[in-house]
């Protein structure tokens, strides 16, 4: 086929310089600008292309990066010498608390042999009576160690909270002064002769306080479960517990905060002397004097 651009001319067409246009088309050379910046990185004695210094940042980057990570992991290595430090003062502290508990030992033991004293004075001056008024009177002011049946309330924290749905992480709740106090108070009132907490003797001058989340007795700490125990008449002190107004309690207690509370009742229950004793006297005024002093 013949063709041309003018009317009634014909030639035939040149296949090598269609080829050329098509090589063109579909493979277009680099641009001036890319051969120009190559000359001129060439003229002043770089490469012509900036691959090796690509690999170059690429090298120091990774060189960076394991000097960081080496850094971390020695940073992260315990101390030898804080460790060992650490365990000195841990060793310290125990061995301090094990002698503070072998003197509290100690303390009760001349507590008891002086008051076993006193005790065999004031017989040999005044006689039986003076026996049975120091034993009454010990008994009040916890200087000595009492047996006898009684009942004891046993009170811990809650596994989960009552109204938590499965997987909940809400806090369960916990025993707390309050609830010590109106136990021990109810056992008072039924008419305990020693109650104790966690081994801890009450007397007229203890107190129950809330310290955060710990429960002191007379300034020392007790952890749960916890366990109230009462000497005097078992069936009076089982009814309060349970049937009464401390044991309404102890069931609004189970049923409304989830908390674990149990009563049993023991044939003997032994209560050693108070560790803090503090004893006052008092004396009843004459009333004439009273009436000549206004």
């Amino acid at each position: 086929m013949r063709w041309s651009s003018r009317p009634g001319v014909t030639r035939d067409p040149d296949p090598a310089a269609s080829m050329a246009v098509l090589e063109e088309v579909l493979d277009p050379p680099v641009g001036p600008g890319y051969h120009s910046a190559a000359e001129a990185r060439v003229s002043v004695g770089l490469p012509p292309s900036p691959g090796s210094r690509t690999w170059l940042m690429l090298l120091t980057a990774l060189a960076l990066g394991f000097l960081i990570t080496v850094s971390a992991v020695t940073l992260r290595t315990p101390d030898p010498a804080a460790a060992e430090t650490r365990a000195q003062l841990i060793e310290r502290i125990e061995s301090a608390e094990d002698e503070g508990d072998e003197q509290s030992l100690r303390l009760e033991t001349l507590r008891a042999d002086i008051l076993l004293l006193e005790q065999r004075q004031a017989l040999a001056a005044e006689g039986p009576v003076a026996e049975r008024e120091i034993t009454e009177s010990g008994v009040l002011v916890g200087a000595g160690t009492v047996e006898g049946p009684g009942v004891v309330v046993a009170l811990a924290d809650a596994t989960r909270a009552v109204d938590a749905a499965p997987g909940d992480e809400a806090d369960p709740e916990r025993v707390n002064a309050r609830d010590i106090q109106l136990v021990v108070n109810g056992l008072w009132a039924a008419g305990a002769e020693v109650v104790a907490v966690n081994d801890q003797r009450l007397t007229s001058m203890s107190a129950i306080r809330f310290a955060g989340e710990a429960i002191i007795v007379d300034f020392r700490t007790i952890a749960p479960p916890y366990e109230v125990r009462a000497i005097g008449d078992p069936v009076r002190l089982e009814t309060e517990a349970t049937t009464g107004a401390t044991g309404a309690y102890l069931r609004e207690l189970r049923q409304q905060l989830g908390l674990q509370t149990e009563v049993s009742v023991r044939e003997n229950i032994t209560i050693g002397p108070a560790e803090r004793l503090s004893t006052r006297v008092g004396t009843v005024p004459d009333p004439e004097q009273t009436e000549e002093n206004r």
